[in-house]
């Protein structure tokens, strides 16, 4: 009876073993490749028409799809300086997304932002400067309008036609008034202080109308009239000082 050797067997399941993992490789953690980048916030104002400034997000979270996958596989969280890293990645097709407020303004919800990215084999992938927006409102900036309020009191025998000022003093205790980009209503309201002066802090860029109702002593109206100053704030930080007084009138 011959008898066979069957040495060649292990070196055949290994080299079996070998191709079969080889054909099915996908996307994933396992490799030799990376992906990296910086993260931006860039700042507006509510309704992102006026840009305000921009930074390094600092602390977002970043997330990584492989492949074909629905779920988020891996996440990391951004330096300081915005940078983000995924590592050991294999050669294929990848999506990273991170969320941010919707510039379109359809939703209030935050939206993800997706980018598709495929690299190679032992690649180290930078995807350079990425971008995240977010919305301000009018109080959430460092800027100030400051200025100051004058009445001019005129004396009881006074008429349109003929006006007798009694006295000139700072507007005590006067309303003030601050719209921001031209929209219908005020968005804040203050009195100002015992010296008729007044401030309007913690603005961001933009444009801005500061004004007061004054009596109208031209006798041809009962009603207030509106006494105005445009403002434009240009940078944070910025203070603006309104050098030509509010003026308002009494009899």
């Amino acid at each position: 009876m011959r008898k066979y050797r069957l040495t060649f067997y292990p070196l055949f399941f290994s080299i079996m073993i070998f191709l079969s993992v080889s054909c099915v490789q996908e996307e994933g953690i396992g490799g030799n490749s990376s992906i990296e980048g910086v993260l931006v916030e860039k700042y507006y104002n509510k309704d992102f028409t006026v840009f305000q400034f921009e930074r390094p997000a600092k602390g977002e979270n970043v997330y990584l799809q492989f492949g074909n996958s629905n779920l988020a596989d891996e996440d990391v969280e951004t330096s300081y300086s915005g940078n983000f890293k995924f590592e050991y990645l294999w050669n294929g097709d990848y999506t990273i997304y991170y969320y941010s407020d919707d510039t379109s303004l359809e939703t209030a919800d935050d939206i993800e932002i997706v980018h598709e990215v495929s690299i190679g084999k032992t690649q180290s992938f930078n995807i350079d400067t990425l971008y995240t927006y977010k919305a301000l409102d009018w109080n959430d900036g460092t800027s100030k309008i400051k200025g100051m309020v004058r009445l001019i009191n005129y004396k009881n025998e006074s008429t349109p036609d003929n006006l007798i000022i009694k006295d000139v003093t700072p507007a005590q205790e006067q309303e003030v008034y601050l719209t921001y980009n031209d929209e219908d209503f005020y968005v804040d309201r203050i009195r100002t202080g015992s010296d008729g002066l007044f401030v309007f802090p913690d603005l961001i860029i933009g444009k801005y109308t500061v004004y007061v109702y004054s009596e109208d002593v031209s006798g041809n109206s009962t009603a207030d009239i509106v006494v105005s100053v445009d403002v434009e704030i240009t940078e944070m930080g910025q203070v603006v000082t309104i050098e030509d007084e509010l003026l308002i009138e009494k009899i």
